[in-house]
């Protein structure tokens, strides 16, 4: 027989070992995962303590709270990008600060630096302080300063862009108990030997304190913006919160001193605070000595049209002072007629338009409390060939308002301006010197203006080496220049051989294809832009993207970023054109090119084939030989749903894999399911030693007996007949087929049960001489020898399929050896006790049973003429013939079906001779009676 158990322990083993098996897989696959990649940011959160920077770093959507000082020292900077620094000061580290030294720059793009208001006895006064050659403060992109404190500048530079500089309101310091006098407002400046330059920005919360009586306050004035030690102020159209109030204590000022100057283009300041009368106003703008002066810009914002009101694009504007004629001066541009940090002022735009500033006021120590104004001026308007003139006026200082620094005026022409197309390169567009590297291809873009009232279509622009139009460097055919329009065009230009100053000849229509109206027109068609070419340094390639070991799917885009450094110093370098390729390990896959950028910056892609998966390269590989390549490694594996993925070893994919192991763990579950419901139904019982074994079975594990094959014993001949027949061949009994229900089972011996004590109690009237109830009958019975319960009835029954039986000495009927009582006709068992030893063949009489409590029967007595034992053999059958009595199938005396239970066994070594041959167990063959 087949051992069944071990084959299902080998099943769940195999599905423990797999289940384990992928796992692990699963546990590999995140392991290798590649681990996120550090940010250029040295800092994360909360910086305890001091932070010193001396290289560049870079921190983007971070705000820092910062529990120590900050200093950012020569060879560093640091960049906030939409975050910023969170000082948390107390009373207890009041000296906390933000120092920006010599070399070092503080960038502040879309970021703050404010100190927190949640502290524990705050602190809120931070030292702002920019010292040194070269050290730069940078605000731009809605960046902010928000705290009350100091802004020192010395030697510096500071550019302020659509940004703010103010402190805390009321409402935002109320829980802190600190004075609000004291903590409201924004940080007082002072910058000396600095230049600053504010564009569209805002200096709000001036710091006063209402508390200081005029006497009481140092020098006798209270000023928090001002200028010393030869600094120079630039701010175009800016808000300053300076006043003219005379309200000791409340007022503000903007000081310079002898050797400073401020130049405001359209600068507004707090005009809530005037006082009622002109004579109690004070001055705004103060310089403290001889020498330093406080000038005034306005813009005339001059429209120029035709005689239809068509704008007129291109023309241009002269401003003279009037009414001595001299053209207008810009003291900020060093008495120049041009003024600073303005292009295009004297041309009209797209919509006609030109934003004009004129010089209109000075305040120096000699004019105060007022300036001297000479903001009147005559108009020169220009266009093609034809002038028209008028005049523009402004209101003197202390007149500052929006409106008063704004005024509008058109200059109309006695002309219809509808034209021909007139294109136009501007040399202004290209005053600075580009650097190029050696041989390395760069781009020019020029711009190209149609000044002209019609488009111009089927437009070229070349681009010639030192203005030699036989050697073309590049050119583009067919553009678009609309009337009044511009156009951005890139030309690309294969590197320069010749190291130093180079000159590239811009011209539009190099060919004069165009009829522009005559040789005014074409007269502006060309610019110069000057090269600076330069050997390439000695540098290196760093790879950004991909990271090394990312993984990539085949038939993608990979990003290629990173940059080309200077070994020197690490700057970046520009220019650099570079080879991507995609290598397996050395053979290339997929090629592209770029070249570096601004700071050496290179963005690229590769279109990943479809290719194995498997372990790739990425090299980037410039094409000046003195700067080094880089290769990073990648792995290209193809990404498909996780049932499509293949089994690491068998190759086959998961859904298959899994199909094979539900079918399997299907198989296991039927066969053992099989077993247990039907095989366990085919079970009988070994004849030798009685345990239950498969039916099929050709030995028995527990004895080891074997069995004969298809052949089974008749209990009642004890002859070898197939196992399959339905009757004897040999002495004609019948076996019964099928399955007997337990309860009909226990009913059927029930009923034979009842019969039984039926009999007895008929018995026990007749001798007691009157009918018995049911209760003086079972008290009557209980006293006598052959009382038996329908438990141990049913047990005996059972004993006599397992034991063997032997026959009523009544009815002939079979009962158990152990029985007592014929279960047929209620007869009381005797048993003809043993010859003497003498071997005389009367014996004595048979000798009632007695029964033990329980039911069970007695030991074997010696005396008394007890029998000698319930296992002894049937009647007439020499004692120890059989070791287990043989069970007899008989047919039923009443028409019940028996079923027939048969254990298979092969005759013992005794061969398979008649009846009194032993048999190892008596179980050979049983049919359960009814």
């Amino acid at each position: 027989m087949s051992n069944r158990a071990r084959r299902n322990g080998k099943a769940l083993s195999l599905l423990i070992v797999w289940s384990i098996a992928l796992g692990g897989i699963f546990a590999a696959i995140v392991s290798l995962s590649p681990a996120a990649r550090a940010g250029p940011c040295d800092q994360v959160g909360v910086i305890s303590g001091d932070w010193t920077i001396t290289t560049a770093q870079v921190c983007t959507g971070i705000t820092f709270t910062v529990d120590g000082s900050i200093n950012i020292n020569s060879g560093g900077s640091l960049r906030l990008v939409n975050g910023g620094l969170s000082f948390s000061k107390d009373a207890a580290h009041a000296g906390y600060a933000l120092n920006v030294n010599a070399g070092g720059a503080l960038i502040l793009d879309n970021s703050i630096v404010t100190t927190q208001t949640t502290a524990i006895n705050p602190y809120l006064k931070l030292a702002l302080t920019v010292s040194g050659a070269g050290s730069q403060l940078v605000l731009m992109n809605g960046a902010k300063l928000k705290f009350p404190g100091w802004f020192n500048a010395t030697g510096a530079s500071v550019n302020v862009t659509d940004s703010t500089i103010t402190g805390f309101t009321t409402q935002e310091i109320s829980s802190t108990g600190l004075d609000t006098e004291l903590n409201d407002d924004s940080p007082i400046i002072t910058w000396a030997s600095t230049t600053a330059t504010l564009f569209h920005s805002t200096i709000d919360r001036v710091y006063q304190d209402g508390r200081f009586s005029e006497g009481s306050r140092p020098g006798g004035s209270l000023f928090n913006v001002s200028l010393t030690a030869s600094s120079t102020l630039y701010a175009y159209d800016t808000y300053l919160s300076v006043d003219y109030s005379n309200v000791v204590g409340l007022h503000n000022e903007l000081h310079v001193d002898g050797t400073s100057s401020a130049y405001l283009y359209n600068v507004t300041i707090d005009r809530t605070q005037d006082p009622l009368y002109l004579s109690n106003w004070t001055s705004a703008f103060v310089p403290t000595a001889a020498g330093g002066s406080i000038n005034l810009f306005r813009w005339l914002r001059a429209s120029v049209v035709d005689r239809t009101s068509f704008a007129i694009a291109g023309a241009t504007i002269w401003s003279a002072s009037s009414p001595t004629g001299a053209t207008a001066q810009y003291p900020d541009n060093g008495a120049s007629t041009t003024p600073s940090g303005v292009n295009a002022w004297n041309r009209t735009d797209l919509n006609g338009v030109a934003k004009i500033p004129l010089y209109t006021d000075q305040i120096t120590s000699a004019t105060l409390p007022n300036g001297q104004s000479f903001g009147n001026y005559q108009e020169t308007v220009t266009y093609s060939t034809s002038t028209v003139t008028g005049g523009a006026f402004f209101n003197p200082y202390p007149a500052v308002s929006a409106a008063d620094n704004n005024q509008w005026s058109t200059y109309p022409f006695d002309l219809q301006v509808r034209t021909l197309p007139d294109l136009e390169l501007r040399p202004s567009d290209y005053t600075s010197t580009m650097n190029v590297i050696q041989n390395q291809p760069f781009a020019v873009v020029a711009k190209i203006y149609n000044r002209g009232q019609t488009d111009a279509s089927a437009v070229s622009i070349a681009a010639y080496l030192n203005g030699d139009l036989a050697n073309q460097l590049a050119r583009v055919n067919n553009l678009n220049v609309a009337q009044g329009a511009q156009v951005n065009q890139s030309l690309s230009i294969n590197g320069l051989a010749t190291i130093g100053p180079q000159r590239i000849m811009l011209v539009v229509d190099p060919s004069n294809s165009i009829n522009e109206g005559g040789a005014a027109q074409e007269a502006n068609n060309y610019a110069n832009l000057t090269l600076d070419v330069t050997p390439p340094p000695n540098g290196y390639v760093a790879i950004g993207t991909p990271g090394s070991g990312q993984t990539v799917d085949p038939g993608t885009a990979l990003s290629v970023t990173g940059y080309v450094r200077d070994s020197t110093n690490d700057n970046g370098i520009s220019g650099i054109q570079l080879t991507i390729e995609l290598r397996s390990p050395t053979a290339v896959i997929a090629t592209n090119t770029t070249s570096s950028g601004t700071d050496g910056l290179f963005v690229g892609e590769i279109v990943v084939p479809d290719v194995q998966d498997g372990a790739y390269s990425v090299v980037v590989t410039p094409t000046a030989g003195s700067i080094t390549p880089q290769t990073q490694s990648i792995t290209i594996t193809k990404t498909v749903p996780f049932l499509n993925r293949t089994v690491p070893i068998l190759g086959l994919p998961y859904w298959l894999f899994f199909i094979i192991l539900a079918a399997a763990a299907a198989a296991v579950i039927g066969v053992t399911l099989y077993w247990k419901i039907y095989g366990l139904g085919k079970m009988v019982e070994c004849g030798e030693c009685g345990a239950f074994i498969p039916e099929d079975s050709t030995s028995c594990p527990k004895c080891g007996v074997e069995f004969e094959k298809d052949m089974a014993k008749c209990s009642n001949c004890q002859a070898w007949i197939p196992i399959d027949v339905k009757q004897c061949p040999e002495c004609g009994v019948e076996f019964a087929t099928g399955e007997v229900e337990m309860a009909d089972y226990q009913e059927k011996m029930r009923l034979q049960y009842d019969e039984v004590v039926q009999k007895f109690k008929e018995e026990a009237s007749r001798q007691l001489g009157r009918a018995l109830s049911d209760r003086e009958f079972q008290e009557w019975w209980r006293k006598q020898p052959t009382f038996v319960t329908f438990e141990d009835w049913l047990r005996e029954e059972e004993e006599m399929r397992k034991m063997g039986s032997k026959p009523c000495p009544t009815c002939g009927t079979l009962n158990s050896v152990t029985a007592t009582v014929c279960h047929k006709c209620g007869s009381l068992m005797r048993e003809t006790t043993r010859p003497p030893s003498g071997g005389g063949g009367g014996g004595s009489a048979p000798v009632i049973q007695a029964r033990r409590p329980g039911g069970s029967p007695g030991p074997e007595g010696s005396s008394g003429g007890q029998a000698a034992s319930f296992g002894g053999g049937q009647a007439g059958a020499p004692s120890g013939t059989e070791a287990i009595p043989r069970r007899v199938i008989r047919k039923p005396v009443a028409p019940q079906p028996v079923v027939q239970k048969k254990v298979i066994k092969k005759p013992s070594d005794g061969g398979e001779g008649g009846d009194g041959q032993s048999e190892s167990s008596g179980d050979t063959g049983t049919e359960d009676e009814l």
